[in-house]
């Protein structure tokens, strides 16, 4: 829905700012615990060696090649993912969908240029989860080699600000009853937003 149809007498609009210094202390809080129980299920399945025989083995080298190429894949994979939900969810199609290099992180993102649902925001971030963070851990397991399980946690990195963006939204859904509808708009980065409610409070 275009920003012309909120009436501001109608709808309360939020404006949601964080540092990076805050929004990698929580990046840290949430990954690092997801890191230790992903080190944790792989060692069930390979004995602690393993891990050892992966880093210095002869093909080391060609495999970071390889990972890094697959890292930046998976990223834009996810990427095109994203867009293509978000134009599907916008009046404007793909035309609203904005690519753009996130300044503090050199992350490439991707958002839209006017608001959707916050339900419909929130599978769009999913879809981009699961392909960044979720499926490069589950190959990683799959085949069976530690190197591969420590790309899959810098991909997991790289989607940390839409974890962040996806959590934090939930906390807006609890805690406001829009009888006009929920919207947000991703207007400057991965975590800084605008949430258009409506003016019923609870």
């Amino acid at each position: 829905m275009l920003t012309e149809k909120f009436d501001k007498e109608k709808y309360v609009i939020t404006e949601v700012f964080t540092t990076t210094k805050k929004s990698n202390l929580l990046l840290l809080l949430i990954l690092l615990p997801l890191y230790i129980i992903g080190v944790c299920v792989y060692l069930l399945q390979n004995h602690y060696a393993n891990i050892f025989v992966t880093i210095f083995k002869a093909t080391f080298l060609l495999e970071i090649f390889i990972l890094a190429f697959g890292v930046f894949a998976f990223m834009a994979i996810a990427l095109l993912a994203k867009a293509v939900l978000l134009s599907v969810f916008s009046e404007g199609k793909f035309k609203n969908v904005k690519f753009k290099i996130i300044k503090e992180t050199q992350k490439p993102y991707c958002c839209l240029a006017e608001p959707v649902t916050i339900g419909q925001y929130q599978l769009c971030l999913a879809v981009y989860i699961l392909i960044m963070a979720v499926i490069p851990y589950i190959i990683a397991l799959i085949i069976g080699d530690f190197i591969f399980v420590l790309a899959s946690f810098l991909c997991a990195f790289f989607a940390g600000g839409d974890i962040l963006f996806f959590i934090s939204l939930f906390g807006w859904k609890k805690g406001l009853k829009a009888s006009n509808g929920l919207y947000v708009m991703d207007f400057e980065g991965i975590m800084m937003y605008r949430i258009y409610a409506g003016t019923d409070k609870l």
